[in-house]
């Protein structure tokens, strides 16, 4: 799993996981641990940070493939940033319809 989309998904999805599996990806994909080194650090084996990790990033999965707030954050961030461009460069009422349409969607 990609760091940056791991970290999107512990943000809004994390406090789902035990305290346990929410550090122990903490540590990995936003910390950059290696999974010996959170094994050394935690005092577990490296293969029970592996096995937490791998059950963590699937529950994350799940929870976005149900729920799809990273998809819908996403994509109102990519609109608001659309919008933006059009302002900047002079095309108010596409920046506004953009605007609308995302607000309709909330």
């Amino acid at each position: 799993m990609d760091p940056v989309e791991a970290g999107l998904l512990l943000d809004f999805y994390g406090n789902l996981l035990t305290d346990r599996s929410r550090l122990l990806l903490d540590l990995h994909y936003s910390e950059d641990m290696t999974l010996s080194e959170i094994a050394d650090n935690e005092g577990i084996s490296r293969q029970a940070v592996h096995d937490s990790i791998r059950r963590g990033a699937s529950q994350l999965l799940c929870f976005e493939e149900k729920l799809g707030l990273v998809a819908r954050f996403k994509e109102h961030k990519r609109a608001i940033s659309d919008a933006i461009s059009l302002l900047e460069s002079g095309k108010t009422r596409d920046a506004e319809t953009i605007m609308k349409n995302l607000y309709e969607r909330l």
